[in-house]
């Protein structure tokens, strides 16, 4: 497996939020590829108020991180373009899933795949304080890549909200309503730690002795309570709130 030693920003800071917000998701991310297998992670976020910029943090080689930002291939990249128009995580790479571009667009792909970065799966994440992001794992091989995410949705979209927040607190300087730890009861806090081990609502019914409508229910709840759009935005900021 390739790996990268160092993880880069491109974050506009001078925020209240300290550093270790983006270092934290980092090195969470950083596990979880190691644990699936995989070569790279990149979070990025698009349209930024007060700008169209790009903001975010990944792990792949430095000389293509320069590139990319030096020529400003967000502004031209499929991944980014398809992140903007859906909200469903999809699969990309050469092939079929470039048929559709532009040939200034394919070059993105070609210039990547020399770094390894060949196959990804993108994550689109959309929240309330502005822009739109994607995580994105990658790896130099589609069916390797493939394999590893299989099953394993639930630590996927929980990482990726990990990394909007880190971001979003990063670029914005003041976090998002904070909910005190009074606010969630026991089941919703059960919930949620399942949810952040990557357990369906279906085994952490099991778990639980619970039924999967009532398990919803409670994640629903508490995502409700900490302003979130979903149980895997949630887990991820009562986690890093230490309310789990």
């Amino acid at each position: 497996m390739h790996r990268v030693g160092a993880v880069s920003t491109w974050l506009e800071c001078g925020s209240n939020q300290p550093e270790d917000d983006v270092a934290g998701a980092s090195e969470r991310l950083q596990h979880l590829i190691d644990d699936l297998g995989l070569d790279h992670f990149a979070y990025g976020m698009f349209k930024l108020p007060p700008d169209d910029g790009l903001a975010g943090f990944a792990n792949y080689p430095q000389e293509w991180q320069d590139r990319y930002l030096k020529r400003r291939y967000f502004q031209v990249d499929p991944v980014a373009e398809v992140t903007l128009k859906q909200a469903r995580p999809f699969f990309w790479g050469r092939g079929r899933f470039l048929r559709a571009f532009r040939k200034q667009q394919r070059r993105v792909f070609d210039e990547a795949a020399v770094f390894g970065i060949v196959a990804g799966l993108a994550i689109p994440v959309r929240c309330g304080r502005g822009g739109v992001g994607s995580l994105n794992v990658a790896a130099s091989d589609a069916r390797r890549l493939r394999d590893a995410v299989r099953c394993e949705h639930e630590r996927l979209f929980a990482a990726a909200f990990d990394a909007h927040d880190a971001v979003v607190n990063e670029r914005l300087g003041t976090p998002e309503k904070e909910v005190p730890e009074a606010g969630l009861t026991l089941r919703e806090r059960e919930c949620l730690l399942w949810t952040i081990e990557g357990k369906t609502a279906e085994e952490t019914a099991d778990i639980l002795g619970l039924s999967v409508f009532t398990v919803n229910r409670h994640a629903s709840t508490a995502a409700n309570k900490l302003g979130c759009r979903n149980k895997h935005h949630a887990a991820m900021r009562a986690f890093r709130a230490d309310l789990l």
